[in-house]
């Protein structure tokens, strides 16, 4: 059996066997390998998979078709999942941030095992191509919630550069680079986390996605043969899907049937410009040719 590797379920089950794997070496080389750096990391790693977790378990809900209550479907479950997945970075930010402060204020130096310098490497290399395959399967997909889920893998990558700088620092004698590196890496964490937040709430608040799109959906409809004008366009978000509402004027000397036919070509038009549309709700206006 082929396996579809730009499949939302195939993507994260990769995501939680690879974060299992993480979050048991580097807590186990932490400990033997006496490096606080490697713990932190591996906490920041279970959470990436508690995150990866709730991605996979909501995938199948968020898919769930339209019903009375919910007449756009269930799709905006994915956008409330990219906020639970942004705060858990955001706390992970803070914890990190906290825990490197902490130790510089008391002076917690030790020095570290060589082992975690090749583990924290190992760490770097594979998070970093979890980010990158995942952010790619949430573009071609449009998902909002795989696309924060990758931007916690890469918060992960940013926490092993930041403990292999320290873990080497540490090997050199510069013991305080530790935490400087680690409050370094949580900044950057927690602006990773806050621009996530900002993204999914433009999409609850129902912002157009983009000027961009809202223009080429406009030219599209207008080019339309039969359409003379188009008005009113509004671009609904729920999810990764699109619902377009549009009024398009037509000759009020075309039949009822040529009407419709017009509006069915605009609704094709569209959906093969963005497989992403889900539906395109046409209103007809009648337009005078003298007009």
């Amino acid at each position: 059996m082929k396996i579809n590797f730009y499949n939302d379920k195939t993507c994260t089950i990769i995501g939680l066997i690879v974060n299992s794997f993480l979050v048991i070496i580097k807590f186990l080389t932490g400990i033997l390998g006496k490096s606080h750096t490697m713990i932190a990391d591996a906490l920041h790693s279970l959470s990436d998979e508690i995150a990866t977790l709730a991605v996979y378990f909501s995938i199948s809900f968020s898919k769930k078709p339209a019903d009375r209550n919910h007449p756009y479907g269930h799709g905006n479950f994915e956008v409330l999942i990219s906020i639970f997945v942004a705060i858990l970075i955001f706390i992970t930010g803070v914890f990190l941030g906290y825990s490197a402060i902490h130790t510089l204020l008391h002076k917690h130096y030790t020095t570290p095992e060589s082992i975690t310098i090749y583990i924290a490497i190992v760490s770097i290399i594979t998070k970093e191509f979890l980010y990158r395959y995942t952010f790619s399967v949430g573009k071609k997909l449009n998902s909002p919630m795989l696309i924060a889920n990758s931007y916690d893998h890469r918060s992960d990558a940013f926490s092993s550069i930041g403990a292999l700088i320290a873990i080497v620092a540490a090997k050199l004698g510069i013991l305080v680079m530790d935490s400087i590196g680690s409050v370094i890496i949580s900044i950057f964490i927690l602006k990773m986390s806050i621009d996530i937040l900002k993204e999914n709430a433009l999409i609850i608040m129902e912002t157009t996605p983009s000027e961009r799109m809202q223009n080429e959906i406009d030219n599209l409809i207008s080019s339309v043969d039969g359409v003379y004008n188009s008005s009113n366009t509004k671009i609904h978000r729920v999810g990764r899907d699109f619902f377009i509402e549009t009024e398009i004027q037509v000759d009020k000397e075309l039949t009822l049937q040529e009407a419709h036919n017009i509006a069915e070509e605009v609704k094709k038009v569209l959906k093969n410009y963005n497989a992403q549309i889900k539906d395109i709700t046409v209103h007809i206006e009648p337009k005078n040719k003298m007009e």
